[in-house]
C-alpha cells in the first residue's frame, strides 16, 4: 500500500509527466529491478511505514509547531532511512545507488533527539516530562526536588542532627517563614552561629540556614521552573531541527519516489498473475 507521502508524489508525477527519455528509462529500470527482486523490494517497502509522513513533519518544523511525539517520529524516520540507504547503495542498479547516495541520515540530529526527548513524550510540551532524564542537570535537580522533596528534607534534618547533636531537631514549614529548623530550648547552646533565628516560641526557637533557604526557593518554584526550562530546551531543539529542513526535504522526496516505484512494481507483479500473457 502506498503511503500518503508516496501518494502525493504519484499525483505530482501524473500532473507533471516526464518528457525526456533518459529519466523515463531510469524510472522504468528501477521498477523493473523491484519487479525482478521482490525480496529487495520488500526490504525497502517495510521501512516506508516506519518513516511515516516525513513531509508533513517537516512542514510543522518550518512553522515551529511540531509536537514532541512528531519529533520522536522524525527520529524514528531517520533510523528507518538507514537500511533503505544501505540497501540502495549495494543494489545492482546504478540509479538506485545514486538514490542511496542522496539520502542523508542526519546522524547528529537523530542522536540529539534520542538524547534529549523522552522515548514516549506527551503530545503537548506543557504537559511536562518531555525532556529526557540526564540531558540537563538543572532540570534533573528540579525534578528530583519536586518528586523527592520530603526525602531531601529528611536528609537535611539528619545531617544537621549529626553535625550539631541536637537530637530533637525538626524541620517545619509555615507561610510566614517558609521552611525552618525548630530547636527546643534545652538544646539552644548547641545551635551553630551561622543559623539565623526567625521566631521565638515558649519552649523552642526556629531558625533558617542558607541551605534550607536555597532549597525552599527551589521547591516552591520547582513546577513553574520545570515548565519554563522544558519549554526553552524544546524550542532550542526545534530551532536545531529547522537547520536540517533542506536535507530532510530531500530525504522526503527521495523516499516518496522509492515508494511510488515499489508500488508500481507491486502493481505489475499483481497484474501478471491476474492477467497472464
Amino acid at each position: 500500500t502506498i503511503t500518503p507521502m508516496g501518494g502525493r508524489m504519484l499525483r505530482r508525477w501524473m500532473v507533471f509527466p516526464l518528457k525526456d527519455v533518459k529519466p523515463i528509462n531510469e524510472r522504468l529500470d528501477v521498477v523493473d529491478y523491484f519487479f525482478r527482486e521482490p525480496d529487495f523490494r520488500e526490504c525497502i517497502n517495510e521501512q516506508f511505514h516506519r518513516i511515516g509522513d516525513l513531509e508533513r513533519i517537516i512542514s510543522k518544523v518550518a512553522v515551529g509547531r511540531v509536537s514532541p511525539r512528531e519529533v520522536v517520529q522524525l527520529k524514528n524516520a531517520l533510523m528507518a532511512i538507514q537500511p533503505v540507504k544501505t540497501a540502495c547503495l549495494y543494489a545492482k542498479s546504478d540509479t538506485l545507488k545514486r538514490i542511496g547516495e542522496q539520502l542523508n541520515l542526519c546522524e547528529s540530529l537523530r542522536d540529539r533527539i534520542e538524547k534529549e526527548i523522552q522515548p514516549d513524550p506527551p503530545q503537548l510540551v506543557n504537559k511536562g516530562d518531555v525532556i529526557a532524564l540526564g540531558f540537563n542537570q538543572e532540570l534533573d535537580d528540579l525534578r528530583s526536588i519536586r518528586d523527592n522533596g520530603k526525602q531531601y528534607l529528611l536528609e537535611i534534618q539528619e545531617k544537621e542532627i549529626a553535625q550539631t547533636g541536637i537530637t530533637s531537631l525538626k524541620i517545619g514549614f509555615n507561610n510566614v517563614f517558609g521552611y525552618y529548623l525548630e530547636v527546643r530550648n534545652t538544646f539552644k547552646d548547641k545551635v551553630p552561629e551561622n543559623w539565623i533565628r526567625k521566631q521565638t516560641l515558649a519552649q523552642a526557637e526556629r531558625y533558617i540556614t542558607p541551605e534550607l533557604k536555597e532549597y525552599e526557593e527551589k521547591i516552591l518554584g520547582a513546577e513553574e521552573r520545570i515548565a519554563v526550562l522544558e519549554g526553552r530546551l524544546y524550542q532550542e531543539l526545534v530551532l536545531r531541527i529547522a537547520r536540517y529542513i533542506q536535507p530532510l526535504q530531500r530525504n522526503a522526496r527521495t523516499i516518496a519516489q522509492l515508494d511510488c516505484l515499489t508500488s508500481l512494481a507491486l502493481t505489475a507483479e499483481t497484474n501478471r498473475y491476474v492477467c497472464p500473457v
